[in-house]
């Protein structure tokens, strides 16, 4: 594999990946990528401030008239792939989900979006619930409520960003309805706990709400929901896709350096096949992304069913690249030195993030009509 990502457009977005790919090698290299995981905070703020606001990253597929750039969504996979190449953490995945959200829902709610696709300000989407055996994590009957009209109870976990976002989107249920609400960050009665993840690189937080103030959003609040559960999906594709190819190149490049019995170890059959395995496997999930993105793009309505598939294929393929990571590195792999263990944690995490892929499989299924 030549290069992490392999481009099937425009020059201009073959401009966007090498941009982002300088980036990231020369501001937030994986020293720097420890240097934040060991500080106090979720993301390096100077990092986003350069992808946020002076890329327009938060903004790539926002229309012009809300300050966003207008872009398709092959180029934000573009640069969420080098991102996740990387492993480069940001509250990209979550002020995207929520301006998507924003987006699908009446007029009253574009108001929030110029703050978001400036990246001036996070936005995130509040929905899963600790609700054991939950299939999905956009619970079809939220147990949060708001009652009076205006005031919100209950809680939610695994929130992105949770604890840092400026913008709350908070799924709940009015009477016998399923709305979205805004709540401001700092509100009476909310509580944003920091939660520990598997993933160092992922910021995840528990919002309890006590009564809180919140503003009912108008529009039709399942398709909004439904938008948010697919660029998710091809969101988190991307990420992984790019994380994978870094796994199968960094194991690559070892195996032509590592020598035993004199000669380098990927010359034996029980590291090359491996390799090739994992090389396969990328190329099936780079195909199931280009198809996501393609239906993003120009058949809105297939979608659902292609970005799952997409999610379906790389978060488990991604998950056995980096365990053979750690793996066909020997010893070191498995030491906190390496960097192998940061992109086995991130499959890990990534894994059941947004979505497992038992419900991947059950949004393609109800896709099919099985």
């Amino acid at each position: 594999m030549s290069s992490i990502v392999t481009i099937t457009g425009t020059e201009e977005r073959t401009q966007l990946r090498d941009t982002i790919r300088q980036f990231v090698r020369e501001r937030t290299p994986m020293t720097r990528v420890r240097e934040t995981l060991d500080s106090a905070e979720p993301y390096d703020t100077d990092v986003w401030r350069v992808l946020g606001l002076d890329f327009g990253l938060a903004g790539l597929v926002m229309p012009e008239e809300f300050g966003g750039v207008g872009a398709a969504y092959a180029d934000l996979s573009v640069a969420l792939t080098e991102l996740g190449a990387g492993l480069v953490p940001t509250p990209l995945l979550a002020t995207i989900v929520a301006g998507e959200v924003l987006l699908a829902l009446d007029d009253d709610a574009h108001a929030l979006l110029p703050g978001l696709a400036s990246g001036k300000q996070v936005g995130t989407l509040a929905a899963t619930e600790p609700t054991p055996g939950a299939r999905s994590w956009i619970p079809e009957h939220p147990t949060v409520t708001l009652t009076g009209g205006s005031r919100l109870h209950g809680e939610k976990v695994a929130v992105l960003n949770g604890a840092d976002a400026d913008v709350l989107l908070v799924q709940a249920h009015d009477g016998d309805e399923v709305v979205i609400c805004v709540v401001d960050a700092a509100a009476d009665g909310l509580a944003r706990i920091r939660s520990r993840s598997i993933d160092p690189t992922a910021a995840v937080a528990r919002l309890r709400f006590d009564g809180v103030s919140a503003t009912r959003l108008p529009g039709d609040a399942a398709a909004a929901l439904g938008r948010a559960r697919d660029v998710a999906n091809l969101v988190i594709s991307a990420q992984q896709l790019g994380a994978m190819a870094a796994c199968v190149k960094m194991t690559s490049e070892y195996a032509k350096l590592r020598v035993a019995f004199g000669q380098p170890i990927g010359a034996f059959q029980a590291v090359k096949h491996p390799l090739a395995n994992l090389h396969t496997a990328w190329e099936l999930g780079n195909a199931a992304l280009l198809e996501a993105q393609r239906c993003a793009d120009e058949d809105p309505g297939q979608l659902t069913a292609a970005a799952a598939v997409a999610r379906y294929q790389l978060s488990p393929a991604y998950l056995r690249a980096a365990a053979d990571t750690m793996q066909l590195h020997g010893g070191i792999g498995y030491t906190w030195e390496h960097d192998a263990h940061l992109y086995y944690k991130n499959a890990a995490a990534g894994r059941l993030l947004c979505g497992t892929p038992t419900e991947q499989l059950d949004i393609i299924a109800s896709q099919l009509g099985l």
